[in-house]
C-alpha cells in the first residue's frame, strides 16, 4: 500500500481535486482507479456533490476505486436498497461483494438494523456450517454505508466462462449423475447461479429427492440458527439462496435487507408474493414461521420446476392456496396455522431427512410424570409442550457435534419415486413473486404491474429515522462507523 503522502506526490495530477482533498482521511492507499472515467465530483454540489443520482444510489464507474481499496468489476444486482457491485479488493487479492446503501434516510436506518443481524449471524456461525451468507466489513464512502460479503456462486472453470456451452451441457450431465449414481450432484463447475436460475437452467424441469433432501437440511440448518436467536429472514425465496464451494450444503442464503427480530418486527408487507404465508397476507402478527412457509413452497417449487402458488396478486395467491389445501406432505410445512407449523429443530429429525444420512441423531423423549391433579388435556398439552423443549434442545446439541463430520456425511438416499409433471399450475406468462418498489411522497409502496422476476424487494412501511438525526457531512461519514450494539 502507499501512504497518503506518496499517493499524492506520484499521482496527484491524475487523482480528481474532489479526490485530492478526500484520499487524506485514509491512512492506506490500496488502488485508485487512474485509468478510469472517473466522475470530476464537487464540493456542495446538488446529488451528493454530483456522485449520486436522482434515486440516491451511487453511479458507479467501472475500474473506478470505492474507499481507495476496492475496485469496481461490474453491478450484480440492484434492488430498492441500493445496489451489489462486484469488485476486487487490492488488499487482501480477492474477489468481494459491496452493497452500497442508497444515500436516504430511511435506507440508512433499516441498512443499520441488517449491520445488526449479520454481525449477530458472524458471531454465532463461526465454523461457516449453517449455509448463510457472512459479512465482512462495513464502512462508509461518499455518505454510502458499503457492507462487503464473500461472493459466491463463481464460475471456476474457464474453459466455460462467458460461454453458454456449460448451460447447454448441464442438464444432461446433470441428471446423467444423478440416475446413475443416485447422488445429490451440484454443478459448481458451468456458472454461478441462485436457486431460481438453477431451475431456469434445467428447463423448469425440477430436480431429483436426494438433491432436494440435501438443499433442505442445508436451508434447515440455516433456519435453525436463525431460529435460535430469534430472527426472521422475512425474503426466503430461491433468488436469494446461492450456491456456494463453502459450508456443508453448498449453498447459502443471502439478503437480510428485510430481516427484523421477532420481538422487534419492522414491516408489515414482506416476503416475495410467490413465498408469502398467509398470516402475511392478511395482515395478521406474523412471527419466525413465516420462514418456513416460505421454506415448503421453495421445496415444491425445486420438486416440479414451479412456484406451488404462482398468484398475479394477493386476492390470487390467496385463492391458489385455498385451492391446494393443506399438504398431506408435514415437512413442507404448508399450514395455515402457524403455531402447528414445523419449526427447524422438528425438521432436521424428520425422518425424511434422517433418510438421507446427515449424521443426525434422532433425539428420544424422556417420559413426563403425570399430576392427579391435572385434567387429561392439560396432561396432554404439557406432554406435548415438554417433548418439543427436549427434542429442540438436543436437536441442537448433536448438530453442533455432527457440523465439524458434515462432508464426511454420506449422500446417498434410497428413495424414489414417479415425478409428476405439472399441467394446472404453471407459472402464469409474466407472472413474478415480487412487486415494484416505488417512491411516491417520501413513503414507499408496491407497485402490482412489476412483471418481471427478481425485481426489487416488496415494502411498504418503512421505518422512520429517529428525531433528532441529521444528515453528517462527507467527511464525517467517512471517518465514523457506527457501533453495533
Amino acid at each position: 500500500s502507499l501512504s497518503v503522502a506518496e499517493a499524492l506526490k506520484n499521482f496527484q495530477d491524475q487523482l480528481t481535486r474532489f479526490e485530492q482533498e478526500e484520499i487524506v482521511d485514509y491512512s492506506e492507499i490500496w488502488f485508485m482507479g487512474l485509468s478510469s472515467q472517473k466522475i470530476e465530483g464537487s464540493q456542495g454540489a446538488p446529488q451528493n456533490c454530483g456522485y449520486d443520482d436522482e434515486h440516491g444510489s451511487y453511479i458507479r464507474v467501472l475500474h473506478d476505486h470505492i474507499a481507495y481499496r476496492f475496485e469496481v468489476l461490474e453491478v450484480i444486482g440492484k434492488g430498492s436498497f441500493g445496489q451489489v457491485l462486484k469488485c476486487l479488493d487490492h488488499k487482501n487479492n480477492e474477489l468481494v461483494a459491496i452493497k452500497m446503501i442508497r444515500n436516504k434516510k430511511r435506507f440508512h436506518h433499516q441498512a443499520l438494523i441488517e449491520l445488526k443481524i449479520l454481525d449477530v449471524i458472524k458471531r454465532k456461525d463461526k465454523d461457516n456450517l449453517h449455509n448463510v451468507i457472512h459479512m465482512k466489513e462495513y464502512f462508509y464512502f461518499r455518505n454510502h454505508l458499503c457492507i462487503s460479503f464473500e461472493l459466491l456462486g463463481l464460475v471456476h472453470t474457464k474453459t466455460f466462462e462467458g460461454s453458454e456451452f456449460g448451460f447447454i451441457l448441464f442438464p444432461f450431465l446433470f441428471f446423467f449423475l444423478q440416475c446413475i449414481f443416485d447422488r445429490a450432484y451440484i454443478p459448481l463447475f458451468f456458472f454461478r447461479v441462485n436457486l431460481y436460475e438453477l431451475i431456469k437452467k434445467n428447463n423448469f424441469q425440477g430436480f431429483s429427492i436426494a438433491l432436494i433432501r440435501r438443499f433442505t437440511h442445508a436451508l434447515l440448518r440455516c433456519l435453525q440458527m436463525l431460529h435460535r436467536e430469534k430472527i426472521i429472514h422475512c425474503d426466503l425465496k430461491p433468488e436469494n439462496i446461492l450456491l456456494s464451494q463453502r459450508g456443508p450444503g453448498n449453498i447459502k442464503v443471502v439478503d437480510f435487507g428485510s430481516s427484523c427480530y421477532e420481538q422487534q418486527r419492522v414491516y408489515t408487507y414482506i416476503q416475495s408474493r410467490f413465498y408469502r404465508s398467509p398470516e402475511v397476507i392478511l395482515g395478521h402478527p406474523y412471527s419466525m414461521a413465516i420462514d418456513m412457509w416460505s421454506l415448503g413452497c421453495i421445496l415444491a417449487e425445486l420438486y416440479t420446476g414451479y412456484p406451488l402458488f404462482p398468484g398475479e396478486s394477493e386476492v390470487e395467491q390467496i385463492a391458489c392456496i385455498m385451492e391446494l389445501g393443506l399438504c398431506s406432505f408435514s415437512l413442507i410445512s404448508i399450514t395455515g396455522d402457524p403455531t402447528k407449523r414445523m419449526t427447524p429443530y422438528e425438521g432436521l429429525v424428520h425422518e425424511w431427512i434422517l433418510e438421507g444420512n446427515f449424521n443426525t441423531v434422532r433425539p428420544k423423549a424422556k417420559p413426563v410424570v403425570k399430576k392427579a391433579s391435572e385434567s387429561s388435556t392439560g396432561t396432554e398439552n404439557s406432554s406435548s409442550l415438554s417433548f418439543h423443549q427436549q427434542e429442540n434442545n438436543k436437536t441442537d446439541e448433536v448438530l453442533d457435534s455432527e457440523s465439524r463430520t458434515t462432508e464426511k456425511a454420506k449422500r446417498d438416499s434410497s428413495v424414489t419415486g414417479t415425478k409428476m409433471v405439472p399441467t394446472e399450475r404453471l407459472r402464469p406468462i409474466g407472472a413474478s413473486a415480487e412487486e415494484e418498489v416505488c417512491e411516491k411522497d417520501g413513503k414507499i409502496s408496491a407497485d402490482p404491474k412489476y412483471q418481471e422476476r427478481g425485481g426489487e424487494r416488496s415494502v411498504q412501511i418503512v421505518i422512520e429515522p429517529q428525531e433528532g438525526v441529521k444528515e453528517q457531512e462527507s467527511q464525517e461519514r467517512t471517518r465514523c462507523v457506527p457501533l453495533i450494539n
